[in-house]
């Protein structure tokens, strides 16, 4: 059975990972900077270093090293960020999903509103799912809108707003597994 509680946590390691590699990369960027310039700068700083009596310090084999640890992290992160993203679209792509409304709905201004059980929100999900639906959020599936907060029905029968949310879950689903293939 997929939940969404499983669902928020996979998907809050996903942005917590992808900062994490977004400060790898910048950090990787610098040192690659510093490689490339202390060659340049070698010969004037060891000529200078000698000239004034003072020990020169070649940074460049602590530069690699930090090169290469920055390079194997940035790779396992990445590694991360996939296997959580596919582990994210098949579980919201389960048959099994099971989404924690709050039974039964409220109607409002000719709307069917389905809030989540016990005030929950569900941020990291749909930060999450409207990236990989290239949508931004709250996500508009033809008359339902799915949010952290809740899910609206733009129709006032109760019956028929969940024949619509069932549709567009549906079409969720189905969207998420033709881009995950």
């Amino acid at each position: 059975m997929a939940d969404f509680q499983y669902l928020e946590e996979t998907a809050g390691r996903i942005k917590s990972n992808r900062q994490q590699l977004t400060n790898v990369e910048a950090e990787l960027a610098r040192v690659n900077f510093r490689i490339h310039e202390v060659p340049l700068k070698s010969v004037t700083e060891s000529t200078f270093a000698k000239m004034v009596g003072e020990q020169y310090h070649d940074e460049l084999g602590e530069l690699e090293k930090i090169k290469n640890e920055l390079v194997s992290e940035k790779e396992k992160l990445s590694e991360m960020i996939k296997t959580d993203t596919n582990s994210f679209v098949t579980e919201i792509t389960s048959p099994e999903l099971v989404i924690p409304l709050e039974l039964p709905p409220k109607l409002s201004e000719g709307n069917t509103i389905f809030k989540y059980k016990n005030g929950t929100k569900f941020n990291n999900i749909f930060d999450i799912l409207s990236e990989l639906l290239g949508l931004s959020a709250p996500i508009l599936v033809k008359d339902v809108m799915f949010s952290s907060s809740e899910i609206v029905v733009k129709v006032s029968d109760e019956y028929e707003a969940k024949q619509k949310f069932i549709s567009s879950m549906n079409e969720v689903q189905k969207t998420l597994s033709i881009k995950k293939r």
